[in-house]
């Protein structure tokens, strides 16, 4: 990150400019030249909303990770009223740099971990977006585990875990399902790094997420981008709306 004085007339690409290596393609209005992802008009948040089915206008919502905050702009642009939770220092100063140039209301950025969010926070959310998030968790169960008491709604895109070829390290009871999860070493965190604090993540595999989703309450489960372990290595991923439509009864 730069440090001293900006010079030149004030301009929104200097803003850019002061944090380098951005992720996401803003969009042609912003006058801005950034990362290259699309990440502004994303097709697995369109999903999301299109399963939410209600409208997301005036609902709540809590978004984690937002990186750089191209999906809280796509979400507060149809009316959302968003937090956004983000546990890396770079990226929080780039929403905020997001939320300047593109003047983004009825959304709030707050640093740190959003594991402790889900648990500690007092309201309920109509909706739960956690997009590339849940893999990047030490322990993704006790996520899923938060969030479900948090929403009836939550949208998930993570990687998963082939079970035929990683062999778990652990594995958690919730209910009469077995979790299995699969510890994985970061590479180098080099200054274009996006993922989380922890040096050993855990994955999980594609049916185990499901099943805890179920377990968890959410009775409506349904699957969409779903693409393979690629040739070059990539690791597989979806995208997961789940819904709870029957509310326990104690």
């Amino acid at each position: 990150m730069k440090t001293g004085f900006e010079l030149g007339f004030p301009v929104a690409q200097n803003a850019i400019d002061l944090v380098p290596q951005w992720t996401s393609r803003f969009p042609d209005a912003a006058g801005v030249s950034a990362g290259a992802m699309d990440l502004f008009n994303d097709v697995r948040i369109k999903w999301a909303l299109d399963k939410f089915g209600q409208g997301i206008e005036g609902k709540k919502v809590l978004e984690l990770g937002p990186l750089e905050g191209a999906h809280t702009a796509f979400l507060t642009q149809r009316g959302a009223i968003v937090d956004a939770v983000e546990a890396s220092r770079t990226a929080y100063v780039k929403c905020l740099i997001t939320k300047e140039i593109l003047n983004i209301q009825n959304a709030r950025f707050h640093l740190g971990d959003c594991v402790q969010w889900a648990e500690r926070v007092s309201q309920r959310y109509d909706l739960v977006v956690a997009c590339g998030v849940l893999y990047h968790m030490e322990d993704p169960l006790r996520l899923l585990r938060a969030l479900s008491e948090l929403t009836d709604d939550l949208y998930l895109w993570t990687v998963y875990v082939d079970e035929a070829e990683l062999a778990p390290s652990k594995v958690q009871n919730l209910g009469d399902l077995g979790v299995r999860t699969y510890g994985v070493a970061y590479g180098p965190k080099d200054g274009g790094f996006t993922g989380g604090a922890p040096e050993m993540i855990n994955w999980m595999n594609k049916s185990d997420i499901l099943g805890a989703l179920s377990r968890l309450g959410f009775d409506y489960i349904e699957v969409a981008h779903d693409r393979p372990k690629g040739e070059d290595g990539s690791p597989a991923t979806y995208s997961v709306y789940a819904r709870r439509t029957v509310l326990a009864t104690s």
